[in-house]
């Protein structure tokens, strides 16, 4: 059974909205700073926050991408295998947070 409506549901995807600030990635040993290039609620209610994953220059490996809220508190962090041979590679990553209420 659920206790919350689907208002509140809304408000906390709304919430991660507006606070998302920037993401972060690890190529090698070397974080970068990007920014968010855009947070969609789809239509299921998925927040989706998408970024850009870009080398200036040689190649590497991202081994992990974050997010950060505007207070620059760590929101998300995973671990990632994305292999880039040349500069002028790179990846539209999309985050995909699925906001619900589970019962225990």
């Amino acid at each position: 059974m659920s206790m919350l409506t689907s208002a509140a549901i809304q408000g906390y995807r709304d919430y991660t909205k507006r606070r998302v600030a920037y993401a972060q990635y690890k190529v090698d040993s070397e974080y970068h700073k990007t920014n968010i290039e855009s947070v969609n609620i789809t239509d299921d209610g998925t927040v989706e926050i998408a970024f850009k994953i870009e080398l200036s220059s040689g190649s590497g490996t991202v081994t992990q991408v974050q997010l950060y809220d505007t207070d620059n508190q760590l929101w998300l962090s995973k671990t990632e295998n994305l292999k880039m041979d040349s500069v002028v590679e790179g990846f539209f990553y999309v985050v995909q947070l699925d906001i619900s209420e589970a019962t225990a």
